[in-house]
């Protein structure tokens, strides 16, 4: 009976968050790479619903499969406020996937494979600013890779650190790029005030050539990342290789976004300038502006007062959330109440 359910529940999940979503495909011709290239964009229904809202920009490479996983991640993330709602840009593979994105001439060089040269302009170039300027954006950029995927965005963040604001590499196939760790470590050195955040993730089913390699560039960035560098690496349990692209997309986000809320009892000892003082910090992070959701303060400011007793808690939410909405009515007189007499 609990497999059964348990196979119901997932059919359920999977028909809600596919249902939210609006796919556009495009064709757009490349000059970097003298031919057309097909993007795919993820809508969420909040886009057409709020229309002077703008929003982050996830760009996923590899198939299109990691674009429909990755849109319904976003979608099931994003519906239960565990991250902001995102824009979800496909760039699927076009039947040349190594040439793309393996970075190296071979894996005995440092010099730069000429096609994944084009590929990187192609997708700095022509495909960012293509959905920049057709779609409401906010300036943050993401991008995930996964296995040579992920090589490609070690690369280009080696060679273009402030193109996005989070770099996503998932079961990197590190046994074709041996030489890639100590390149790292170089550029760490000559980038000391790199501030760009970093989420490297293996499978612990992965084979043996595949960990050496990312136990390697593990070992990079325990002695050399920068100190401003957000970093983490995670080896997801009870995983391989292939289900790396979906978990890894899953546990990415929730890492880049864990910031987003503040765990209650923390939110205790806040004053209402170290909330402005948070969320600067993760804006500054994220390279977009962020602010906790309304409802999200107004939520923990009614649970300090009738539960924990704690009306100073209480009030320091309040004006925080009125500083970030001042034009929220609600907000206002809920502190009205707070600082009313008791009768």
């Amino acid at each position: 009976m609990r497999v059964i359910v348990t196979i119901l529940l997932l059919l359920n999940i999977t028909s809600v968050s596919w249902a939210a979503q609006d796919t556009i495909q495009t064709e757009i011709h490349s000059k970097s790479l003298a031919e057309s290239r097909t993007i795919l964009v993820r809508l969420s229904a909040d886009y057409a619903n709020q229309p002077d809202k703008k929003f982050p920009v996830l760009i996923t490479l590899n198939e299109k499969d990691n674009f429909n996983w990755a849109s319904s991640i976003v979608d099931i993330q994003a519906a239960k406020y565990g991250i902001e709602d995102m824009i979800v840009v496909g760039l699927p593979s076009t039947g040349n996937y190594s040439d793309d994105n393996y970075p190296f001439k071979n894996e005995e060089t440092a010099e730069l494979s000429p096609q994944a040269q084009k590929y990187s302009a192609f997708i700095r170039q022509e495909a960012l600013p293509y959905i920049e300027k057709n779609y409401r954006t906010n300036g943050g950029r993401f991008i995930v890779g996964h296995s040579l995927s992920g090589l490609f965005v070690a690369n280009m963040l080696m060679q273009h650190p402030n193109a996005f604001s989070s770099y996503v590499m998932l079961s990197p196939s590190m046994q074709y790029a041996p030489q890639l760790p100590e390149l790292l470590r170089g550029f760490f050195k000559q980038h000391a005030s790199l501030s760009s955040s970093v989420y490297l993730a293996l499978g612990d089913m992965e084979h043996q050539k595949i960990r050496h390699g990312f136990e390697a560039l593990e070992k990079v960035f325990v002695e050399s990342a920068p100190a401003n560098l957000a970093w983490t690496v995670n080896y997801m349990a009870n995983t391989d290789h292939m289900l790396s692209a979906f978990k890894g997309t899953y546990d990415s986000l929730a890492w880049i976004y864990a910031d987003w809320h503040i765990r209650d009892t923390e939110m205790q000892t806040y004053s209402t300038d170290d909330y402005i003082e948070h969320y600067k910090k993760l804006s500054k992070k994220l390279k977009y502006q962020i602010k906790p959701r309304e409802r999200y303060i107004a939520g923990f400011s009614g649970f300090a007062a009738s539960q924990l007793d704690d009306k100073h808690a209480a009030e320091q939410a309040l004006k925080a959330g009125i500083y970030f909405y001042p034009e929220s009515q609600a907000l206002k007189e809920q502190l009205q109440e707070l600082d009313a007499p008791a009768l």
